[in-house]
């Protein structure tokens, strides 16, 4: 796994990039019991890598997610977003939306300690200056809302502007209305 980790960020070539993307795929579903230990390289590499691909596929965050679980993906994605600049940012929020997505239930448990700190992380970047990023931290934000409900959340979108949060709130409402 190594030598496909080595090749992530520096190989420009998105066919090689996609392959080596696919076969670490095969190896965190099938093996990953031999990734635990490596979590935060592999994390850290493939988000990398989905930055030179065109695809919006995120097929490879869900294993991610499904492999290593909500608390290790926290863990290092959130630093992350605090240091990471565009396009691997985009990445770094497309992998936590993912987490937040599949979150269940049964894990609001490990994400609640963690609350104040996703969301102190993700509102700066509704203020980014690529629309992507906008967006995609709207959406972030938009799952919390979803899991932990308004009344958890609310405190925490005090840094956003009055029309960005509105922006959350309106696809909140959306995707309540959508769900009955």
């Amino acid at each position: 796994s190594s030598g496909i980790n080595a090749e992530y960020g520096e190989d420009q070539d998105g066919e090689l990039v996609n392959k080596s993307i696919k076969v670490m795929n095969k190896f965190l579903v099938y093996q990953p019991k031999y990734t635990m230990a490596h979590s935060e390289e592999i994390i850290a590499k493939i988000t990398r890598a989905k930055v030179s691909l065109a695809s919006g596929d995120n097929t490879i965050f869900q294993v991610l997610v499904s492999t290593f679980g909500e608390e290790t993906i926290i863990n290092i994605v959130l630093p992350m977003l605090q240091n990471e600049t565009f396009p691997v940012l985009l990445a770094v929020i497309n992998l936590l939306y993912q987490c937040l997505k599949d979150s269940k239930e049964s894990s609001k448990a490990v994400l609640e300690p963690r609350l104040s700190e996703m969301a102190e992380s993700v509102c700066p970047h509704c203020s980014h200056v690529e629309t992507n990023v906008r967006k995609q931290a709207i959406f972030c934000l938009v799952e919390l809302l979803l899991l932990f409900g308004p009344d958890r959340i609310d405190p925490h979108l005090k840094n956003l502007t009055v029309s960005q949060k509105k922006l959350v709130y309106l696809y909140y409402n959306r995707h309540q209305r959508s769900a009955r």
